[in-house]
């Protein structure tokens, strides 16, 4: 569905639901295509609704039935994180296949419309302060209780890691990638005899929305209670991957490549400000990511289409090249 369609499939569940007549109060409207949702903005009016279904929301539809379990998964971490007082986006419907349409839908709180990273483009200049508080944020998530993470005994962090290398690997005769991931798995049982805390799976600066003072972070499809050095290792990779990525301009690509290295530098920094870090065991989960990378670039360039083009092959050359000097 695109999101007109999604608007009025949400309006007539709503009339349906809570009666009177239901309005869009704004225009419903696409904000892009993430690896596995389509994102849309959607606001609506009416006399009878809910307040929580009178503010700003998104819609987040998956792109295949099986995700349903997914959906709800990532709604119950965004519920805890609520409840902990941590600025997640709250989750105000989960609809399964057939309920609203073909596909899951998910409905949330909406929050602001800038990305850290959008703000740091537009204000270079509040970089280092911006990304202090991106590091701060990951240390208040990491300092939470998981008493009540509702799913306690899941898949660990490392073991998510490496699903899609394994259902890869389990459909395709990739003989590099088996052997590399025959290097890392000696290196799990150590990665994973840690305390566990919360781990987002996916925190960088896209993935965190401000305004002001005020932070949300998004996107919990990847989170999972794991070793914190997992959730850093990410976070510090993933500053790295626009240089990596700007592979038409070469004068580009050692401009990003400088100021993301110090970006990355200046985030462990700030969390180390916090909590020490382990350096060794840093470049350890780094391989386990750089792992999880490869495969993502192989299978979207077997997919084709949009997806391929966002992924150059390119890159494949560059994680290649960081997981032999993760483990030499």
């Amino acid at each position: 569905m695109g999101a007109v369609e999604t608007a009025a499939a949400l309006r007539s569940w709503l009339e349906r639901e809570y009666g009177g007549t239901v309005l869009d109060a704004e225009a419903p409207k696409s904000i892009g295509t993430g690896f596995s949702t389509l994102i849309d903005y959607v606001r609506f009016a009416g006399r009878d609704l809910p307040p929580e279904w009178s503010g700003p929301l998104v819609a987040r539809t998956h792109k295949t039935v099986e995700e349903a379990a997914v959906a709800r998964r990532e709604a119950a971490i965004q519920e805890w994180c609520v409840d902990q007082a941590y600025p997640a986006p709250r989750v105000i419907a989960v609809f399964d296949p057939g309920e609203l349409g073909d596909l899951p839908v998910q409905v949330m709180q909406r929050g602001p419309d800038a990305t850290l990273l959008d703000v740091v483009k537009r204000a270079p200049w509040r970089a280092p302060k911006l990304v202090d508080r991106l590091a701060a944020l990951q240390v208040q998530l990491h300092a939470l209780p998981v008493d009540r993470w509702p799913e306690p005994d899941g898949d660990g962090l490392a073991a998510r890691r490496l699903r899609l290398v394994r259902r890869w690997l389990a459909a395709h005769d990739d003989a590099d990638l088996r052997a590399a991931l025959t290097r890392v798995e000696p290196l799990l049982p150590e990665l994973d005899a840690s305390p566990r805390v919360a781990c987002h799976g996916d925190f960088h600066p896209l993935n965190v929305l401000v305004d002001g003072d005020e932070s949300m972070v998004i996107d919990w499809t990847d989170a999972a209670l794991g070793d914190r050095h997992g959730d850093v290792a990410r976070t510090h990779l993933l500053f790295h991957f626009g240089a990596a990525l700007a592979t038409s301009n070469r004068a580009a690509k050692a401009l990003m490549g400088a100021s993301q290295g110090w970006l990355s530098k200046r985030f462990l920094t700030a969390y180390q400000r916090a909590v020490p870090l382990d350096a060794e065991r840093l470049r350890k989960w780094e391989a386990v990511h750089l792992l999880h990378g490869w495969a993502q670039v192989v299978e979207a360039h077997d997919a084709g289409g949009q997806l391929a083009e966002r992924v150059p092959l390119e890159l494949l050359t560059w994680i290649r090249q960081r997981f032999e000097a993760a483990l030499a």
